[in-house]
């Protein structure tokens, strides 16, 4: 890991913490003070988890206050020596760390970053029965891994490419309700919403890297309520005979294969709208769109978190006195190219 791009990544950690905001990237985090040696097991279990990424220590800062702490007293090898001997027979690598200044006031935090490509981890439990254990990262929480996850570990890991969003449009429609004709089913009033997710990623690698469609899930935060997505990768070309010709037509994908970098356009849509959610969407300005990409032989997924904001040349923001609210359903866009959102 060169240093600029951990001090980035530590830089863009405290901005999000000092913004009241939690640390979105799954493999920092945050201490106070330097951890004590019982805490080696955390460690391991964060290691266990990454997959081959690094996991990073941003230390001197409280992710709840926002707080700074002076920590420069502490030698860093010193440190370092006294939780390696809580690791059986190989100890993860410290790859670098450094201190990085946070702020205008002289603020500085010390940032760590350990490599976890020599996964599993093992750690000494102490004088007890049993004297090892292999530990696993569960969200906050820290348990001994199965062995399931073992076995994973010791997969050759895909690392993740960078995912940079180059467009994201969603829009919200309502359906007025459809009486009955002749043998054809009526239906009542409906509420829609679909889009579309533009990618880019920047995979430069020799692997080859595969998003199952099966693995892709997403879901919209519209004033604080949650409705899930379903994620539908871009059609593909098949062929198939028909009498003396052969004809292509198009059919849902398995999911997208990538082998050098490329831009990869998804499909989004709603489910569970009611006719009742139409006020969430009159009222929202703005809507946050997540959506999860598994891959292929990864042990996590590419996640991508944006804001949509209301599209304010779409005619569909426009007022109306007969709405509550004022607003009509519209549309919702995110236009920012070269921003990076994965790691």
């Amino acid at each position: 890991m060169r240093a600029i791009d951990l001090e980035t990544k530590v830089i863009t950690a405290v901005d999000q913490i000092r913004a009241g905001q939690q640390v979105e990237h799954d493999f920092i985090e945050c201490k106070r003070d330097w951890p004590q040696e019982s805490k080696a097991r955390q460690l391991a279990a964060s290691l266990n988890r990454a997959g081959g990424d690094p996991v990073i220590y941003i230390i001197g800062i409280d992710e709840k206050t926002a707080e700074i702490f002076e920590v420069v007293g502490t030698e860093v090898s010193d440190w370092w020596g006294q939780i390696t001997p809580k690791f059986d027979q190989t100890p993860p690598e410290m790859v670098r760390h450094l201190s990085v200044p946070v702020g205008d006031k002289g603020e500085h935090v010390v940032a760590v970053a350990f490599a976890s490509d020599r996964a599993p981890y093992v750690v000494k439990t102490g004088l007890g029965n049993p004297t090892l254990e292999i530990p696993i990262r569960e969200g906050t929480s820290t348990r001994t891994a199965r062995r399931d996850e073992v076995l994973r570990m010791l997969i050759p890991a895909v690392r993740l490419p960078q995912i940079v969003v180059l467009e994201a449009d969603l829009y919200a429609a309502a359906h007025p309700a459809v009486p009955p004709i002749n043998a054809y089913p009526g239906r009542g009033e409906s509420l829609t919403c679909t889009g579309q997710l533009k990618i880019y990623i920047e995979h430069n690698g020799s692997d080859i890297v595969t998003l199952p469609a099966h693995g892709m899930s997403g879901r919209i935060t519209v004033m604080g309520e949650t409705f899930e997505l379903d994620v539908v990768p871009p059609m593909e070309t098949a062929t198939a005979p028909s009498g003396l010709q052969t004809v292509s037509f198009q059919r849902p994908s398995d999911g997208v294969i990538i082998s050098g970098p490329r831009a990869v356009p998804l499909g989004l849509t709603a489910r569970g709208l009611t006719p009742q959610d139409m006020l969430l969407f009159h009222a929202s300005d703005e809507i946050e769109l997540e959506v999860a990409l598994e891959v292929l032989h990864s042990i996590k997924p590419m996640k991508i978190n944006v804001a949509l904001m209301r599209d304010s040349e779409s005619n569909m923001g426009a007022h109306d006195d007969a709405v509550p609210g004022g607003r009509t359903p519209g549309s919702w866009r995110f236009k920012h190219p070269g921003v990076s959102l994965s790691d």
